[in-house]
């Protein structure tokens, strides 16, 4: 049954043409066509029914021309940007994946991603994208090889990291139709460590040594020092979390009534949780007390809970607050670890899961994108070894 090319709607009281998406295949069955409106019937009401029938077909005529010129105009100029994406040099491709970054990542994870493919232009040249081969892989890898920082080579882990970047970047630039085929990268092989960890006796030394500096220091500012080292001790080992949100976390986002702690992002320091996450942490019981009795000493012109006692921050930068929990871990005679990444976090995460705390449930608390991150922290191979040692008969 053939297709009326164009009709009377009588809702909208005006003649409608119907037009195959594409005329060299015509229409499609169960598939409605472009429609487009011809004339509204009171402009042709005053036409006998032959007139109307013609006036009617030419106005049909004159619109699919419309309609397949501007079809013909929109390829034309796909076909032109389709083009350019396949003659775009590097630096341009990486300008537009740095503005598509920027919408759902952090700041500081851009300005990484983005100095990888800096420094695979400084090596191998900005070349046309599409003529990336092997060739340039290699001479990108050798490039890596050969850096130095801070007078050494720097690391195989850290040449890895650059190479995934790049992995990425042109993983994108195949999703974007700038590249015909995506590549597989040779990189430099990053050597699998095992999870540095303190234990829990550990933490409860360094815990005994700031309560100590808290009862024995008479400076105002190391005794403000030693308090924000508690604070920040005690919610990294009560939960997990990591420096950034503990170092950007305002009063107003603790909330003891619920017992959550609100995660947000906080434009006016430049802090924006990993991924874009923004969990509510559960307050257990040990911090439960521990809040509730700090809060109750605050000064009200304290807005951070890491503050100077005056509104401000204690330290502008996350990293400093590291320095200081890595003396207190060195002033007991632990190995200089990260400590809140691997010190605080990782062994928390290890305790809880030779606990046999559900995984799953762990990974939703250390803020995980999946299991197999949160096993990565789960210190086995040190303890399991250390069990069978302690196992082996004396001879």
């Amino acid at each position: 049954m053939s297709r009326t090319l164009y009709f009377y709607d009588p809702k909208s009281k005006n003649y409608i043409g119907e037009f195959p998406h594409d005329p060299e295949v015509g229409f499609i069955a169960r598939r409605r066509g472009i429609r487009r409106k011809l004339c509204a019937a009171s402009d042709v009401d005053h036409l006998a029914e032959d007139a109307l029938e013609r006036h009617v077909w030419e106005l049909y005529l004159s619109k699919e021309r419309e309609l397949r010129d501007k079809q013909r105009k929109d390829k034309a100029e796909k076909d032109k940007k389709r083009l350019a994406r396949k003659r775009m040099p590097v630096s341009t491709a990486k300008t537009n994946w740095e503005k598509e970054l920027k919408t759902t990542n952090h700041p500081r994870t851009v300005k990484d991603y983005v100095r990888s493919v800096d420094m695979y232009i400084g090596a191998v040249g900005d070349h046309e994208l599409r003529e990336f081969s092997r060739e340039h892989n290699i001479q990108y890898f050798e490039h890596l090889t050969s850096l130095e920082y801070c007078g050494k080579v720097i690391s195989k882990t850290t040449q890895n990291k650059h190479m995934r970047h790049l992995g990425i970047f042109l993983n994108w630039a195949y999703d974007h139709e700038i590249l015909d085929k995506r590549h597989r990268l040779k990189k430099a092989t990053a050597p699998k460590k095992d999870m540095d960890t303190y234990t829990l006796f550990d933490l409860k030394r360094a815990r005994a040594l700031i309560k100590d500096r808290l009862d024995t220091y008479t400076r105002p500012k190391d005794i403000r020092a030693a308090r924000n080292m508690d604070r920040a001790f005690m919610l990294a080992t009560q939960s997990l979390l990591r420096l950034g949100p503990i170092w950007a976390l305002r009063l107003s986002d603790i909330d003891l009534k619920r017992r959550v702690i609100r995660i947000r992002e906080v434009p006016e320091i430049n802090f924006y949780p990993k991924k874009m996450k923004f969990p509510n942490k559960p307050i257990n019981d040990t911090l439960f007390e521990f809040l509730k009795e700090d809060l109750s000493q605050r000064s009200p012109k304290e807005k951070w809970y890491l503050d100077k006692g005056n509104g401000e921050q204690w330290l502008k930068e996350r990293g400093n607050i590291s320095i200081y929990a890595a003396k207190i871990f060195t002033a007991i005679g632990l190995p200089r670890i990260k400590p809140f990444h691997h010190g605080m976090r990782a062994t928390m995460i290890t305790w809880l899961l030779h606990n046999e705390t559900d995984p799953k449930v762990v990974q939703q608390l250390a803020d995980h994108n999946d299991l197999a991150t949160t096993m990565k922290y789960f210190n086995a191979r040190t303890i399991d070894q250390t069990i069978a040692t302690n196992a082996i008969p004396e001879l």
